[in-house]
């Protein structure tokens, strides 16, 4: 400021001028209160910049400021307070704090930890002192230093790791934040390796370390380095904390161990090798060869061999085998099933069966067990077959097993197969499963099945070492007795009726021309469709319903005829073909492809209608007259008109209504799946009115609503539709008389 209003020349001569005022003696004084408006005036016009002291009354440049603060930093040992600072110094904190900040900026020997000024010179010394008395000690921990000079451990080791190899003769174990002396870290070394090396059996770390006083922290990497060398032969295991020190002389001994047993016996098992102190015996069975690995240990394939032997001439030759005969007893359960799978996995299914008990029986042996039965049974049924009870429970046998067959064409036909999948594995799989009951009069109790197979000459000399072997072997035989004495005494019971009455003959007759007539009356309305989808769909229900069921009861009376075992089920209808003249047998194979997997109900009517010419059956067809096909619709009609005034299922009431609809616009009958129910309402209510219209379509709509579960059709709706059916048959005024 001076220098630019005042030329460098006036500069200098009023420098001269105030040195040579300086050297004379002093005349006049300026008080202090002049002085101090001298200071402030040069302050405000910013010719002078000084830092008051905390009282006032002193003041001091920054230049000076920062003179001072050095030079009380390099007094206190390179370390100071910056409160101790401003206090020693008698100037105002943020002064001080600024004055070092800037000091920081430049000066890369300087930092700040924790509120304290500190030079890289006492980071040295530090350094130094640390150094003596690694060397004296062998050790030092950052934590213990910490304590000493109130350092946090990470600003010393970020200062002090840099020097060492410098002013630190040592290592540093970052883990650990712990500094050794390289004769130290050879020392715990050599006790290490003399105590390892020493060992025979797995021991503990810590107790070695313990025992010959090894820092723990140096210890585990001491190993670990002289076990990567090569310098010790082991392996460590367990917690990183406190691990066990494995010598290989161990591990050889255990393998060793572990080989032996296992080719001796064929087998080992998990708690063998862990009573033997293996900890991981996955990795010991996983080097052995042509092995089967179980839960609870492996077994050889030649062991596996070996038994399957043992069981297959059980099989071969007509007996059992029990496990106690051939099964490792130290398997469990699980081990059990798996071995039971591999030992029966070369043997043909159809020639054993097993019990629970894991027992091996040959089918053979079943088979005679049954057929020892025989006589009795044949004794049995000549008397049950004139006892009221006992006949009473066979027709509910046969009632059960006609429902079963009829049920086998319904929507769950897809379930029934699989039914019938289980039933066969039931046969044929070598899991045992329990027989299920047979509804029909029973032959004898388990109990009383195991005495008589007790008394067998085969099972005095064949005794079983189990008790539940006989138990087992009777609950399996008691199915196959309950059959075969239904199935005894049933045709019993058939030789003392008399099959082939006039009467039974025709109702058999009747029955045939019945659905012969319905599926005439169904043809004819099949063609009222237009829509060809919906036209197979329907031509495709026909003849898997009423074609099915014409042809079951044709089939049968042509089986009677011509001495043909016939059983009603469609998968069995072309067992009769074989037994029909040969000019018939192409009729009845194109029925049964018609009503297997055809689609035209028209070639069925054709070929039935040459099936049961005269030349072929004693069946009286006949041919629907008009008479017969309105007696037929009104009998039909008049059914239709009971069950709907009664019917509260909303699918079956819309069925009916469109029925009868049907009927009265075409005079014939309909017979459609539930599928195509809303084609023959967009079929009959073509020509409604409008409220007819919406009635019978929000019909429909309810109907899907409650098959898909959102909500049920209400009474005041199903009355509504009953009306609507009787307006239609019979007028507007009879649907309000009704």
């Amino acid at each position: 400021g001076i220098n630019a209003e005042y030329g460098g020349a006036e500069v200098r001569q009023l420098q001269e001028e105030l040195y040579n005022v300086q050297l004379e003696a002093t005349k006049n004084k300026l008080s202090e209160r002049n002085c101090v408006a001298v200071i402030q005036r040069l302050i405000s016009l910013g010719w002078l910049e000084v830092v008051f002291s905390c009282d006032g009354k002193e003041y001091i440049t920054p230049k000076q400021l920062e003179k001072d603060i050095l030079d009380e930093l390099y007094v206190c040992g390179g370390r100071v307070a910056m409160t101790d600072l401003a206090q020693t110094l008698n100037v105002d904190y943020s002064h001080v704090e600024k004055k070092v900040n800037e000091l920081l900026s430049h000066d890369t020997k300087l930092s700040i930890h924790y509120g304290e000024l500190i030079s890289k010179q006492f980071f040295d010394n530090l350094a130094i002192e640390m150094n003596e008395t690694l060397q004296e000690t062998g050790l030092l921990p950052l934590a213990q230093l910490s304590r000493e000079v109130s350092l946090p451990v990470s600003t010393l080791a970020k200062e002090l790791v840099p020097r060492v190899g410098d002013l630190i003769n040592g290592t540093y174990d970052k883990k650990t934040d712990t500094l050794f002396t390289t004769a130290f870290v050879d020392r715990q070394a050599a006790k290490l390796r003399g105590a390892c090396s020493a060992a025979t059996r797995p021991v503990h770390l810590g107790k070695i370390m313990e025992v010959h006083g090894i820092t723990v922290s140096l210890g585990h990497g001491c190993v670990k380095d002289m076990i990567a060398s090569g310098r010790l032969q082991g392996q460590l295991q367990g917690h990183s904390t406190n691990p066990v020190f494995i010598p290989n002389l161990y591990t050889s001994a255990q393998n060793q161990w572990a080989d032996s047993f296992y080719n001796q016996n064929g087998y080992i098992t998990y708690d063998m090798m862990q009573n033997k102190g293996i900890d991981n015996p996955q990795s010991v069975i996983s080097r052995f060869e042509n092995c089967v690995v179980l839960s609870s240990g492996c077994v050889s394939e030649s062991a596996i061999a070996g038994v399957q032997s043992v069981v297959e001439e059980a099989i071969a030759t007509d007996t059992y085998i029990e496990p106690i005969d051939w099964m490792f007893d130290w398997c469990n359960e699980a081990d059990e099933s798996k071995v039971l799978e591999l030992v029966l996995a070369n043997s043909k299914a159809e020639k054993f069966r097993t019990l629970p008990s894991k027992s091996v029986v040959s089918v053979n042996l079943l088979n005679h067990l049954l057929a020892s039965f025989d006589s009795k049974i044949a004794e049995q049924v000549v008397s049950d077959a004139v006892n009221p009870k006992i006949l009473a429970s066979l027709k509910k046998f046969d009632n059960a097993a006609a429902s079963a067959a009829e049920s086998k064409p319904s929507k769950k036909a897809k379930g029934g197969k699989k039914g019938k999948k289980g039933r066969a594995r039931d046969e044929e799989d070598v899991e045992y499963a329990a027989p299920k009951p047979v509804l029909g009069p029973t032959y004898l109790s388990n109990q009383q099945i195991e005495e008589e197979i007790r008394g067998l000459q085969f099972f005095f000399d064949n005794e079983p070492k189990e008790e539940t072997t006989l138990e087992e072997i009777s609950e399996l035989l008691k199915k196959q007795l309950d059959e075969k004495y239904c199935k005894a005494l049933d045709e019993e019971v058939r030789k003392k009726t008399l099959k082939s009455s006039k009467s039974q003959q025709k109702a058999d007759e009747d029955t045939i021309n019945n659905l012969y007539n319905t599926v005439l009356l169904c043809e004819k309305g099949l063609k009222v469709f237009e829509d060809t989808t919906t036209r197979a769909q329907v031509e495709k229900h026909i003849l898997k319903t009423l074609c099915l069921d014409l042809t079951k009861a044709t089939f049968s009376k042509l089986a009677e005829e011509h001495d043909c075992p016939f059983s009603g089920d469609n998968l069995k209808l072309d067992s009769i073909v074989s037994y029909l003249p040969k000019n018939a047998k192409q009729f009845a194979t194109s029925i049964i492809t018609a009503v297997t997997s055809g689609n035209n109900v028209e070639e069925f009517i054709e070929s039935y209608t040459e099936l049961t010419d005269p030349q072929f059956t004693q069946l009286l067809v006949k041919k629907l007259d008009k008479k017969k096909e309105r007696n037929m619709v009104f009998t039909q009609k008049q059914a239709l008109l009971e069950q709907l005034k009664t019917e509260q299922k909303s699918a079956d009431l819309l069925n009916i209504s469109c029925n009868l609809i049907f009927i009265k616009q075409h005079s014939t009958l309909l017979h459609v799946p539930g599928r195509c129910i809303s084609a023959v309402v967009k079929l009959i209510s073509k020509d409604f009115p409008g409220p007819q219209l919406e009635t019978i379509n929000s019909s429909l709509s309810s109907v899907v609503a409650e098959l898909k579960g959102e909500c049920q059709m209400s009474d005041d709706d199903k009355q509504a539709l009953r009306d609507l059916v009787t307006e239609v048959l019979f007028g507007k005024q009879s649907a309000e008389d009704e």
